[in-house]
């Protein structure tokens, strides 16, 4: 979308390289990745993982099967700033305002998390 906003306002520029740029979690990812963390998280679903194996309480779910841990992660490598940026931007958790409201203390938890 952003590709498409820069070359319709720039329409003298150089085409964008972006479509050729592979995402963070693009390679190849690891025999026995669990399905929905693989199709989330690519390459990168092993270190999702691992912070819940160093703290099974990270495995926990919070809402609509996300976990503590994607919500650290969220943190800590996506640069997440805040509990609304992490309920609905990042997890869409807050579009159903009770889903949104039980998982707050969870996204406040992850936001403190060290």
């Amino acid at each position: 979308m952003a590709e498409d906003a820069v070359d319709a306002a720039c329409p003298h520029a150089r085409p964008s390289r972006t479509a050729r740029l592979p995402l963070v979690g693009a390679g190849p990812v690891r025999p026995g990745t669990p399905g929905r963390l693989a199709r989330r998280y690519g390459s990168e679903a092993w270190a999702v993982r691992d912070l819940m194996r160093r703290d099974p309480a990270l495995a926990e779910p919070v809402a609509l099967g996300i976990t503590r841990a994607e919500l650290v992660w969220a943190v800590r490598h996506e640069g997440a700033l805040d509990a609304g940026d992490l309920l609905d931007r990042r997890t869409r958790i807050g579009l159903v305002p009770e889903d949104r409201a039980a998982a707050l203390p969870a996204a406040e938890a992850a936001l403190a998390y060290t």
